[in-house]
C-alpha cells in the first residue's frame, strides 16, 4: 500500500499483506456504551467448489476462513440476485466465475458481457456459501474493487455537495451485516465515502455484499491504515469530526446543526470508540433515548440503526 504525499491517506497498491494499525488502549476504563452491547465474532469463509484438488474431502482444509473471501488473489464470492447482478454490471469489476442454478438461470437475466456461467445444482451453492444462506441461486467470484483515494474524494466533494459533504467512519466495526446495512444507508443519504481500518474490516464480499444489495458497487469504500491520522487529515482540509458516544451531554442534532462538511465516527458495539480516536474528534455527541433510564427497556441501539439516525440528522438541515 502506498500513501498520498504528506496526506496520511492510503491507496491500494495491489500487493497483499498485513498492515499495522492502531490497537485499543490497554488498561483504560471503558467509556459508556454509545449504542450497543452485542459482541460479534468472525464467520467462516465459504469455499469454492473448484478450490480443492481431486481426492480431497470437504474436511481436508481445517483452517477457519472468513465469509465471502477466498484464497485466490483476494477475490471473493458475492451471492444473491441484487448483489450479484450489481457486481456483474459494474465495469470496474473483474469477474472470475459465475455459478447459477438451473432455476435461477430461467428467471435471472444476466447483463451483457457476463462470462459464460456454470450451471450447478443448488447443493453446490449451499456448500459454497452455507446451507442457511439465501443465495437465490447465483454466486459470482469477483476481484476486489480498487480502493478510492480518500483525499481526492474529500477535496472534490465540496462543489458537488455545496459544502455540505458527509463521510462515515467505522472504528473497528467488523460485523458484515452491520457494515452492509450501513453501505445501504450511505447510498440513501448521499455519503461521500465509507471509511474503515485496513486490518479491522470485514471482507468486501459475501454476507456484506448481500446485505448491501448492490450498494457495495456504488458507495466508495476507503480502507485506511490509521483511523486517528485519517481524522486529523480530514480536519486539516475543513471537515468537522463528530464521534458518537453515550456519556456526553451534547445531542447529535445540535452537534450537526448549521451545515458544513461532517465526518461521523461510529465505534464498535460494546467498547465504542477507542480512546485515541475519541481524542481526535472535534466533538462527541449522543443520540438521546427516552428509554435509557427505564428498567427493562432499551438502553442502547444497534450500530447500524444509530448510523441511520446520525446520517438523517446530518442531512436534515
Amino acid at each position: 500500500m502506498t500513501s498520498s504525499r504528506n496526506s496520511g491517506f492510503q491507496r491500494k497498491s495491489g500487493r497483499k499483506g498485513r498492515h499495522t494499525g492502531e490497537s485499543a488502549e490497554s488498561g483504560a476504563a471503558r467509556p459508556k456504551k454509545a449504542y450497543g452491547s452485542r459482541q460479534h465474532g468472525a464467520t467462516s469463509r465459504p469455499k469454492s467448489p473448484k478450490s480443492r484438488h481431486k481426492g480431497d474431502s470437504p474436511s481436508a482444509d481445517k483452517r477457519p476462513r472468513r465469509a465471502g473471501a477466498s484464497r485466490e488473489g483476494g477475490a471473493g464470492w458475492i451471492w444473491g440476485t441484487h448483489a450479484a447482478l450489481a457486481a456483474l454490471s459494474n465495469p470496474r469489476r473483474t469477474i472470475h466465475e459465475v455459478l447459477i442454478t438451473e432455476g435461477a438461470a430461467g428467471r435471472i437475466r444476466l447483463p451483457q458481457g457476463t462470462p459464460p456461467p456454470t450451471v450447478v445444482i443448488p447443493s453446490v451453492l449451499n456448500k459454497l456459501v452455507g446451507a442457511d444462506t439465501a443465495h437465490q441461486g447465483i454466486a459470482v467470484k469477483a476481484a476486489p474493487l480498487e480502493w478510492p483515494n480518500l483525499e481526492l474524494l474529500a477535496d472534490s466533494d465540496f462543489e458537488e455537495t455545496n459544502g455540505n459533504g458527509l463521510i462515515l467512519v467505522l472504528d473497528q466495526i467488523t460485523d458484515p451485516h452491520n457494515v452492509g446495512a450501513m453501505l445501504r444507508l450511505c447510498s440513501a443519504f448521499g455519503v461521500t465515502a465509507l471509511v474503515m481500518q485496513t486490518r479491522k474490516a470485514p471482507p468486501l464480499s459475501g454476507a456484506l455484499a448481500k446485505v448491501a444489495v448492490g450498494c457495495l458497487e456504488t458507495v466508495p469504500v476507503c480502507l485506511e491504515t490509521n483511523i486517528s491520522n485519517t481524522l486529523q487529515n480530514l480536519q486539516r482540509i475543513g471537515w468537522i469530526v463528530t464521534g458518537l458516544a453515550g456519556e456526553t451531554e451534547l445531542s447529535l442534532s445540535k452537534a450537526l446543526s448549521g451545515g458544513g462538511r461532517h465526518v461521523i465516527v461510529m465505534g464498535a458495539e460494546g467498547p465504542g470508540l477507542r480512546d485515541r480516536v475519541r481524542k481526535n474528534c472535534d466533538q462527541l455527541a449522543k443520540i438521546p433515548m427516552l428509554s435509557s433510564n427505564v428498567p427493562g427497556q432499551a438502553e442502547s441501539l444497534n450500530v447500524a440503526t444509530a448510523a441511520g439516525i446520525a446520517l438523517y440528522e446530518a442531512r436534515r438541515d
